[in-house]
C-alpha cells in the first residue's frame, strides 16, 4: 500500500497517477475536495490535518490493515511528515536532519555553507530588526513557504520595512499549518533562472530536466513560465548535472524527488536559491514528462517503494508552458488579446484557461493573476522564444462596468 500524505499541487496528479497505476493507496489529507474523482474511487482516503502529527497518520495505515509499501510527500509542507512516518514504518526515507533542511531556509543555507555549496549571503531577521544586513537590493523570503509566497526584491528601505513586515505580520499563509513568521534576508543574485529536477531510487540520483524558469519583473518573483529540456540537450546540463549531484550529497537526499532552483551568477557558477525533497509544482512533471519523455511521478513512487525506475532515453523534445496573468486588477472579461499569432506556430499545442469569466483578478496576488496557460512542444531554442513571446504580446481583457472588455 502506497500512502500519499497531503497531495496539494503536484500531489494530487502523483495521486491519480498511482491510482491510475491500479496501486493500492491510502491518501492522507485535509482537502479531500480536492482530489477527483477517479482517486477516491480508486484509493482509500482518509481525512488528516498536520495538527494531528504522524501519530495520527500511523493510525490511519493501522486501520487500513493493509502492508505499507512507501511513503511519498505530496506537498512541500508535508516533507517532515511522510519522512517521519516512512522512517516509522520502516521504508525508505529521507532523515531528520535532512527533511527538516530542505523545508526551513536558514536551516538550507546553514547545510550549504557546511558543504561548500555555492548560495547568496543570507541572514534571518526578526520584526526587531529594522536595518537590512546586505547593501540594496535584497532579496526578502519567508523562511518556510513555497511557491514563491511573499518574496520580494526590496531596492530600499522603505521597501524592505514593507515586505519584512509583510511575513512578520502574515496571519493565514494558504495550505501552512504554521507558519514561522521569520524573515530570511538574502543578497540578490542576477542571471538565469533554473530548475533541475529528477529522483533517487535505489540506483542513486538521476536529472530528468533542466528548467529555464521565466519570472516576473521585480519586485516580485511570480513563476510566469517554464521550459522543460533533458539535460543532454541543454546547454547548461553538464554544469547544472553536476551541481545537482553535489546538492543531492550535501543534503543527504536518498529518496524521492528532488526540485532545485538555482541562478547562473556572474561568474558563470550555479548558485543554490532552494532545494526540495518533492515534486515541483506548476505543472513542471507534465512539462517533464511532455518534452524529455520522463514519468517523474512513477520515478517518485518507485523510489519510495524502493525500486529501481527505468526512464527511457530522454527526447530531444523541449516543453513549454507560458502562464497569461493581468496586468491590471478587475473582472475577467473572459477573453485574451495577442494569442492569435502564436497559435499558428507549429509548437503550440494547447490553451487551458484557469480563470472563469468575471472572477475577480489582482496583478500582484499570486492566487489571483493568472488566468490561462499556453502549452508548446518542439525544439527548446523555438519553445524558449514563444514561452517569452507569450509573455510580453498576450494581454488580459479586464471587464468595465457594463460587461465589455477594455
Amino acid at each position: 500500500m502506497l500512502i500519499v500524505v497531503q497531495p496539494l499541487s503536484a500531489g494530487v496528479p502523483l495521486a491519480t497517477r498511482a491510482v491510475g497505476a491500479g496501486l493500492d493507496c491510502l491518501i492522507a489529507t485535509q482537502y479531500p475536495e480536492l482530489l477527483p474523482a477517479e482517486v477516491h474511487a480508486g484509493a482509500r482516503v482518509a481525512e488528516w490535518h498536520p495538527s494531528q502529527g504522524v501519530p495520527a497518520l500511523l493510525d490511519l495505515v493501522r486501520k487500513a490493515d493493509a502492508t505499507p509499501t512507501g511513503v511519498v510527500a505530496g506537498f512541500e509542507y508535508a516533507v517532515c511528515e511522510a519522512a517521519e512516518l516512512a522512517r516509522a514504518l520502516g521504508l525508505p526515507a529521507l532523515s531528520a536532519e535532512t527533511a527538516l533542511a530542505v523545508r526551513h531556509k536558514d536551516v538550507m543555507r546553514e547545510r550549504c555553507r557546511r558543504h561548500g555549496v555555492a548560495v547568496p549571503g543570507s541572514v534571518p531577521v526578526s520584526a526587531a530588526d529594522t536595518e537590512a544586513p546586505f547593501p540594496f537590493p535584497v532579496v526578502v523570503k519567508p523562511v518556510d513557504c513555497g511557491g514563491s509566497l511573499m518574496v520580494s526584491l526590496a531596492r530600499d528601505a522603505g521597501e524592505y520595512r514593507r515586505a519584512c513586515a509583510e511575513i512578520h505580520r502574515a496571519e493565514d499563509v494558504m495550505y501552512h499549518p504554521n507558519p514561522r513568521r521569520v524573515a530570511l534576508v538574502e543578497e540578490y543574485v542576477e542571471g538565469p533562472e533554473f530548475s533541475v529536477d529528477g529522483w533517487v531510487d535505489a540506483d542513486g540520483p538521476h536529472v530528468a530536466s533542466v528548467t529555464t524558469k521565466f519570472v516576473s519583473a521585480p519586485p516580485q518573483f511570480f513563476e510566469m513560465g517554464h521550459v522543460a529540456t533533458a539535460p543532454e540537450h541543454s546547454p547548461y546540463g553538464p554544469a547544472l548535472t553536476a551541481f545537482a549531484a553535489q546538492v543531492v550529497t550535501a543534503f543527504d537526499i536518498t529518496v524521492g524527488p528532488f526540485h532545485i532552483e538555482t541562478r547562473i551568477a556572474a561568474d558563470g557558477r550555479p548558485v543554490l536559491i532552494e532545494v526540495g525533497a518533492r515534486l515541483a509544482g506548476d505543472h513542471i512533471p507534465e512539462l517533464i514528462q511532455a518534452g524529455p519523455g520522463v514519468d517523474l511521478y512513477l520515478a517518485a513512487i518507485d523510489a519510495a517503494r524502493g525500486r529501481r525506475h527505468h526512464a527511457a532515453a530522454a527526447a530531444p523534445r523541449s516543453a513549454g508552458l507560458a502562464f497569461v496573468t493581468t496586468d491590471r486588477p478587475g473582472a475577467f472579461a473572459g477573453t485574451l488579446s495577442g494569442l492569435e499569432p502564436h497559435r499558428a506556430a507549429p509548437e503550440f499545442q494547447r490553451l487551458a484557461f484557469e480563470a472563469e469569466p468575471g472572477a475577480a483578478l489582482d496583478p500582484d496576488d499570486i492566487f489571483h493573476n493568472r488566468v490561462a496557460q499556453v502549452y508548446l512542444t518542439g525544439g527548446r531554442e523555438p519553445v524558449e522564444r514563444l514561452v517569452g513571446a507569450v509573455l510580453r504580446d498576450v494581454k488580459v481583457e479586464i471587464a468595465d462596468k457594463e460587461g465589455i472588455p477594455t
